[in-house]
């Protein structure tokens, strides 16, 4: 008869309780509690929340059923006022959510990460959607925002991958910073006229293939529009003041656009990397094209800059290999460091005359092989280092001035380096 010591029985009742706790994982958790004023349950795979108020707010990992994370239902009763901060954070496998008409508010986080969210109806009871609220449910594909919200939060929808339309109703009049970033699957948005407010980096990343802005904005802020890729039209209305840095940076689609004559300042790498445009109509209300505004723009053939403009900034035109010929206005006093590098096709540009010196950054015009005609009227040369025309053919390229300003010209440090210095006349 085999004998076993107490000593080995309880190594294997403890052996045997592990096995237990493996195959039966929700037995060690309370299958049902309190949160607040609110009860909770679970049965099968559905998460059930009843009772009346608000839900406590909470940070990541920290809700009473986050053990319960595996559940693909939710079911929240009627009687809930809001659903609290990371309420459902990181519940990957949740599929579907019921939210009763007694719900105002959206907590931030509330939905983040519930990659395998398919569907959501929000009711007409919501009029806040928070921070990150639905952040990378990729399994979202579309959404309707009922006419009772006023605000979509800062990346309330944020890297939804799989979100392909959306409809913003007239009630919203602001879109928070990121709303929509990275949901590359975007393709249409129609953007009601009761909007004031498009944050940073709202649609950035988004599949676009076109936008309408209405006449409601007035401010485009930085980085709105960067990086869709697909973006081949964009309206831009006269009550727009103001577009912010880099609001269509790496809209590489997008072939040509208007800017309306409400404009002052093209701001910083507004349209950089904008490699399909092939022209651009910079209106007389535009006084300052900044740093990199039009950057590795490489079918970039023709620009027409107006006689409001003062300041070109440095890089404003850097590698804009397309770009053909360039006529610089005379209410042009500053052209900044590197503002036509490696504009290889440039074949021709025009220095004016100017009451005051015109001031030319290094680089201006550096690496411009195809340059085969400068002309200048400026009565005094321009004082430029020999960084400016760096790369040029000064040799093969003609160098045309005023006729009384040959001699200072061929006497002048850098200008005296092209070998062919003409006269033209002065008018």
């Amino acid at each position: 008869m085999l004998h076993i010591s107490g000593h080995i029985m309880k190594k294997l009742s403890l052996i045997l309780f592990c096995c237990l706790l493996c195959i039966l994982p929700d037995a060690t958790y309370a299958q049902s509690g309190t949160a607040g004023n609110l009860s909770w349950s679970v049965s099968g795979d559905t998460l059930k929340i009843s009772g009346t108020g608000a839900m406590p707010n909470y940070v990541e990992n920290s809700t009473p059923w986050y053990n319960y994370r595996s559940t693909t239902r939710v079911l929240i009763e009627d009687g809930i006022s809001n659903i609290g901060d990371c309420a459902f954070y990181g519940f990957r496998n949740l599929v579907s959510i019921t939210i009763p008409n007694s719900v105002t508010q959206i907590g931030g986080w509330a939905f983040f990460d519930c990659s395998n969210l398919i569907s959501v109806t929000i009711p007409n009871s919501i009029t806040d959607i928070g921070l990150a609220a639905f952040y990378g449910c990729h399994g979202l594909t579309s959404v309707t925002i009922p006419n009772s919200v006023t605000a979509i939060g800062e990346s309330a929808f944020s890297d939804c991958t799989g979100l392909t339309s959306v409809a913003i109703p007239n009630s919203v009049t602001k879109i928070g910073d990121r709303a929509f970033y990275k949901c590359t699957n975007l393709i249409s948005v129609t953007i009601p006229n009761s909007i004031t407010d498009i944050g940073m980096g709202a649609f950035s990343g988004c599949g676009l293939t076109s936008i309408t802005i209405p006449n409601s904005v007035t401010t485009i802020n930085p980085s709105t529009f960067s990086n869709c890729c697909s973006l081949t039209s964009i309206t831009i209305p006269n009550s727009v003041t103001r577009i912010g840095s880099c609001t269509f940076l790496n809209c590489s689609s997008l072939t040509s656009v208007t800017i309306p004559d409400s404009i002052k300042i093209i701001t910083y790498g507004t349209f950089g990397h904008c490699k399909s445009l092939t022209s651009v109509t910079i209106p007389n209300s535009v006084i300052t094209i900044d740093q990199g505004a039009f950057y590795n723009c490489h079918r970039l053939t023709s620009v027409t800059i107006p006689n409001s403009v003062s300041s070109i900034g440095g890089e404003a035109f850097y590698n804009c290999t397309g770009l053909i010929t360039i006529s610089i206005p005379k209410s042009v006093t500053v052209i900044g460091y590197s503002a036509f590098q490696g504009c290889t096709g440039l074949t021709s540009i025009s220095i004016p005359f100017t009451e005051s010196p015109i001031r030319i950054g290094g680089f201006a015009f550096s690496d411009c092989i195809g340059l085969t005609e400068i002309t200048s009227r400026a009565t005094i040369p321009p004082k430029i280092n020999a960084d400016v025309f760096e790369g040029v053919n000064k040799t093969a390229c003609k160098l045309c001035v005023i006729s009384y300003s040959v001699a200072g010209y061929q006497n002048a440090e850098v200008w005296k380096e092209f070998a062919n210095i003409k006269a033209i006349g002065n008018d």
